[in-house]
């Protein structure tokens, strides 16, 4: 999530990112803080001013339900992200740092219904694919209190034979995702922009990714999300929907034009969307204008909200 923070400060957007998008007639998917099984959606927001646990609800019946803590062992940690699910497991990425100067992340996987965790390996950036969990490896340096990069590698689901893919494909390698056959990783290119190119499971490079659809979209990414004849994309601190076929513009989120709104990121999952955004309100604990963080699901038949979670925005 550190990188997550240098990201946003870059771009002057605050970002986020399971994600899809069409890819040579495949489905693009890079994990984020949300993820779907059947009725099911499982969620997880951390960072700017934001530490949750992993949480469920029903798209049918709005019910939450508390899956695991994000403490471990009663202390405070960044939580969970890139979350992807399979069965009964999610696996994601877990940081045990609290704060943004430093990191300690694993790859863990969680047991939705015995609502456990387990610690597998050292990592960030968990994609599935199939049986097998690709992930960026990392190594702790204890005495920068910081995770170095060490390549990209894939295990099983149990964690065990762990395997080297390829080094580092590039410098600045920031997230994974994959179209089911190849990869596609994103970095920060010469001009501070992230840039997202292909890789085969071997580790060949394959050129850049040009396609601009995904079911996960932030302000980092200049990618749009479709579902069926609708459109959905960020509109400087909006998340609008567009009918392809009469044209019609619906608003689903705005969250003003204050100096401290901005769209962070929005998933959709067929008939509903997760958005999470920050808008400028006064703030009685701080006793002026500040930033309002909101996570909603959006109904997208009736466009009703249920609110996931309301917080100050900050570090």
């Amino acid at each position: 999530m550190k990188r997550l923070l240098v990201a946003l400060i870059m771009l002057a957007a605050f970002f986020c990112l399971p994600v899809k998008a069409e890819a040579a007639g495949k489905t693009l998917r890079i994990p984020g803080p949300a993820c779907q099984k059947g009725n099911d959606i499982y969620y997880c927001y951390t960072m700017g001013g934001l530490r949750m646990n992993l949480m469920k609800i029903n798209k049918k019946t709005n019910k939450v339900t508390k899956i695991v803590s994000y403490k471990n062992k009663g202390k405070d940690t960044n939580a969970f992200e890139n979350l992807n699910v399979k069965g009964n497991a999610i696996y994601a990425a877990y940081d045990l740092v609290c704060g943004t100067g430093a990191s300690d992340s694993y790859i863990c996987r969680i047991d939705s219904k015995k609502k456990t965790k387990k610690l597998l390996t050292k990592g960030r950036n968990p994609v599935l694919i199939g049986k097998k969990i690709y992930f960026i490896k990392t190594d702790y340096n204890k005495e920068y209190d910081s995770d170095k990069d060490m390549g990209i590698y894939v295990m099983n689901l149990s964690g065990k034979k762990i395997k080297k893919v390829c080094k580092m494909p590039v410098s600045g390698l920031y997230e994974l995702g994959t179209d089911g056959k190849n990869f596609v990783y994103s970095y920060y290119n010469k001009k501070g922009k992230l840039s997202l190119r292909y890789m085969t499971k071997k580790g060949k490079k394959l050129g850049a990714y040009k396609k601009t659809e995904s079911s996960f979209c932030s302000p980092s990414y200049n990618l749009r999300s479709t579902v069926g004849n609708k459109q959905y994309y960020i509109a400087g601190n909006r998340v609008v929907c567009v009918d392809k076929t009469t044209n019609e513009t619906t608003v689903l989120a705005d969250f003003g034009t204050g100096i401290s709104s901005y769209v962070d990121n929005f998933q959709v999952f067929h008939d509903v969307i997760l958005v999470r955004g920050v808008k400028e309100e006064y703030i009685p604990a701080y006793k002026e204008m500040a930033g309002k963080g909101y996570i909603y699901m959006i109904h997208l038949n009736d466009l009703s909200k249920v609110l996931l979670k309301k917080y100050n925005s900050g570090e």
